[in-house]
């Protein structure tokens, strides 16, 4: 895909405001409306791209100065011009008189007048040091390693050494990876303290109360309230917490163990269980090629098209493997002008790495579905929401090929296991979700002005106890109150997480379609993949076959199919 721009550099704006003024310029009648959007969406498209490629290369080296250099440039310059022109094209888009918009567009004006509305130039720079601090973040964290027998390990890497059958090598690799996060912890609490007044100037500048109700505007949530997120919490305590604290238990049995401890789990949450019950921990694959070629094999079975989608990326689209100086974490981004989606992780040969690229791989697919069907930018993907059903739907759609008789990655024994761990995770993830959810709304709208880190910390610890009964932190105080500095979200896009655990159940529920006919349950998946942002929230759900609904009943159903495969596993 080629673009219509070659005299634009997207880091020199004077090459690009020509084209804002002919749009600006133009005359904008309710019958040019939809071809004047396609230059809009073209122009920005150029600017989006050149965006995620700096996001990329910041992540790959997180010590690259050039690379540095650009992003500083590109927030501090370019960006606050970008929104002032974004602001001044929806304003001449909204005030056309007449225009009744089409299923095509008439979400994107919606988003728009509530952009319009909620614009103060004034954060445009407040923005800009958010920015910047959040890079801080990664830079901080992305940095850490620890000392292992003679030899430097990242964060990502003690995963492994948190899988070893003996407990005192767990015990040990953990805690020397939460003390490097703990030597940092006065580092990252003033960078946290630089922000919250910047989020809340944000807020006060837009005329709200809160920071809450605000970024509830910004992130568009239009399907539902923060009442709603109560009641959501309020299923994960009654419905969820009592078979997550099962499944740590047994686990725990089948260990020998009377409790779990921290250094049985993830060093960002409890989402997973890292030893395995069984002797022989599961190792998927060694080497980063074989990852690829495995998960290649599987996506083709769970379709064709999907498959191509995922071969395409092998053309420089993908960057899996885990190195020093590389950013934590994993994500996809979309390239709008070449058209291709990217993927970003750090695999070590986990179990957990092979559901991050399943997972990835559903983004993608997502971006990929979406502009090869939704021409307009902004109709590309979804809301958030529904971006993680794509992902995560895919880690389950793509279960019946997890095996090596198919393929895959396992023996029949071994998909049991790695199954079993999917399901578990799947309930695991929901408890640690409601923590980081309860936190924000906290934070932002109950915390008094002058809160300081020990109230964060106190809070962190106090909702841990509420959620997740099953893991021992005796004797771990600093480590456990501490566990908001190890979730990135908090740092860099905070109220976002709960789209996680929607999505699961959104993902729950296309299983469970799965179940009774995976063919047609692919293709209502890939229906809804196509919708990208053109259809609200719930409509999304159902096209792809599901409810959008949290309560104690939904959320009880979910839970007692996912009881009722474990027994069968």
């Amino acid at each position: 895909m080629t673009h219509n721009y070659p005299e634009i550099n997207p880091f020199d704006w004077s090459t690009v405001q020509p084209y804002v003024d002919q749009l600006l310029a133009a005359e904008l009648t309710p019958g040019a409306v939809r071809d004047w959007l396609q230059k809009w969406s073209d122009l920005f498209a150029v600017l989006n791209e050149v965006e995620a490629q700096i996001y990329r290369e910041i992540t790959e080296n997180t010590a690259d100065e050039e690379a540095d250099a650009r992003f500083k440039h590109y927030v501090q310059i370019i960006h606050p011009e970008k929104a002032q022109a974004e602001q001044a094209l929806k304003a001449k888009l909204l005030s056309v008189q007449g225009y009744e918009p089409t299923a095509e567009t008439a979400l994107i004006l919606k988003r728009f007048q509530t952009e319009s509305e909620l614009f103060r130039a004034e954060n445009i720079p407040l923005q800009t040091e958010l920015s910047l601090l959040g890079k801080q973040y990664d830079e901080i964290t992305g940095g850490l390693s620890f000392d292992w027998e003679g030899e430097s390990k990242t964060i990502p890497e003690v995963e492994l050494l948190l899988s070893d059958r003996d407990r005192s090598t767990r015990e040990r690799a953990w805690r020397l990876a939460l003390d490097a996060y703990l030597a940092k912890r006065e580092d990252l609490n003033d960078l946290f303290f630089k922000m919250l007044p910047l989020r809340r100037q944000m807020a006060a500048n837009a005329g709200f109360s809160d920071f809450r109700a605000y970024q509830w505007q910004v992130m568009a949530r239009f399907g539902y309230t923060p009442a709603d997120a109560f009641t959501f919490h309020d299923a994960i305590e009654h419905e969820v917490v009592p078979l997550a604290t099962e499944i740590y238990q047994t686990t725990a049995r089948q260990l020998g163990l009377d409790k779990l401890r921290p250094w049985e789990t993830d060093i960002g949450g409890p989402s997973q269980i890292t030893v395995d019950p069984d002797d022989t921990p599961l190792h998927p694959f060694s080497a980063v090629s074989e990852l690829i070629d495995t998960t290649a094999r599987i996506f083709n079975q769970v379709d064709p098209v999907l498959g191509g989608y995922f071969e395409a990326m092998r053309a420089g689209y993908l960057d899996l493997a885990s190195r020093p100086n590389k950013a934590s974490g994993g994500y996809c981004e979309g390239f709008p002008v070449s058209g291709q989606p990217y993927i970003f992780m750090n695999a070590v040969g986990s179990a957990d790495n092979v559901t991050t690229l399943l997972h990835e791989g559903g983004h993608a697919f997502h971006f990929a579905e979406s502009i090869r069907n939704q021409p307009l930018l902004w109709n590309q993907n979804g809301p958030m929401e529904f971006c993680e059903v794509a992902s995560m739907s895919m880690e389950l759609l793509s279960s019946p090929y997890w095996t090596r008789d198919k393929g895959g990655f396992y023996s029949e024994t071994d998909f049991k296991r790695a199954f079993t761990e999917q399901l578990q995770g799947s309930v695991l993830f929901l408890p640690y979700m409601a923590i980081v959810d309860s936190f924000q709304h906290w934070l932002y709208v109950d915390a008094p002005d002058d809160i300081d880190a020990g109230d964060l910390d106190h809070k962190w610890s106090e909702l841990w106890d509420r959620f997740l009964p099953g893991i021992d932190y005796s004797g771990l105080r600093a480590q456990k109150e501490t566990g908001w500095q190890r979730k990135l979200h908090i740092f860099h896009v905070p109220f976002y997480y709960i789209e996680y655990g929607l999505a699961q159940l959104g993902a729950l529920q296309v299983w469970r379609n799965a179940l009774q006919d995976q063919a047609k349950a692919v293709a209502d998946y890939r229906r809804a993949l196509a919708l990208g942002y053109t259809r609200p929230l719930p409509e999304l759900f159902a096209a792809a076959g599901a409810k959008f609904a949290f309560d104690r009943e939904t959320v009880g159903e979910l839970m007692a199919l996912v009881r009722e495969r474990l027994e069968a596993l």
